[in-house]
């Protein structure tokens, strides 16, 4: 029977049933490379290798059977991408380009995961994820693994802040925060940038109170949860009320 292999794997013995067997490398029997009816070839590398054998009994040679041993290439490995993320956001999912695609958790291959072009890996705690992903082709060859990781980011701390408070009239302190890449945001969703920096001259002159979100970004682009600050301008109290006396020297 004609055997097949993928390159880099166990390639498998030609084997043959009769008496005597006799393995030749040529159709015309001149050059003998192996007896016995299992044949190691020692082919490895990627090709078609064809063998002629025939058996022998009572000292007469039978005709020859063609048998073949075909090494298939393996298809090349995955593209990929890694994916970073801020814990707390959206995950996304891995991607490879290619056909046949497995998902593994550990570089032997032992533990499949996921097969198919995307994998949602499942994960939302921060860390690094690593994972090795194939190719295999129509004639059942793995490529060698690609490695993808998926990584999620801590989140900064909130900034540091202090409310202020200032009266109707008088200079208005600005607002301010401890941290990196400070930005300060006028809703609680944070959809209305309205300055970054650690200090922040709200341009409120007016009695009230006015609220503002402040948040920091780390290195990674993950922005930290917020921290609330208010800015307080207080009105004047009114004036007070006098009522003016006289009295002579001397009397109470």
């Amino acid at each position: 029977t004609n055997q097949t292999a993928c390159f880099g794997s166990s390639v498998p013995p030609l084997t043959a049933i009769g008496a005597n067997v006799s393995w030749y490398s040529d159709a015309l029997l001149s050059t003998i490379v192996g007896s016995g009816n299992s044949f190691n070839t020692g082919q490895t590398s990627v090709g078609i290798y064809t063998y002629y054998v025939t058996e022998t009994l009572n000292g007469c040679e039978g005709p020859s059977t063609p048998v073949t041993l075909e090494i298939y290439n393996v298809p090349s490995s995955p593209i990929v991408a890694n994916q970073t993320v801020c814990f707390g956001s959206s995950i996304p999912a891995l991607t490879a380009v290619g056909n046949n695609i497995s998902w593994y958790t550990d570089p032997t291959l032992t533990n499949l995961v996921s097969t198919g072009t995307n994998f949602s890996t499942g994960m939302t705690a921060v860390g690094v994820y690593t994972y090795y992903v194939t190719d295999t082709d129509i004639n059942g060859c793995e490529s060698t693994p690609s490695t993808i990781s998926l990584e999620i980011f801590n989140l900064p701390s909130a900034p540091l802040s202090s409310n202020q408070t200032a009266c109707e009239g008088s200079v208005i302190p600005n607002l301010s925060a401890i941290g990196n890449n400070v930005s300060w945001y006028s809703d609680s969703l944070l959809t209305n940038l309205i300055y970054t920096g650690n200090s922040f001259n709200t341009g409120q002159t007016t009695v009230g109170t006015y609220t503002y979100y402040v948040t920091e970004t780390n290195s990674n682009g993950c922005e930290s949860p917020v921290s609330l600050v208010t800015l307080t301008i207080n009105s004047f109290n009114s004036m007070p009320i006098t009522n003016p006396v006289s009295a002579c020297f001397g009397a109470n």
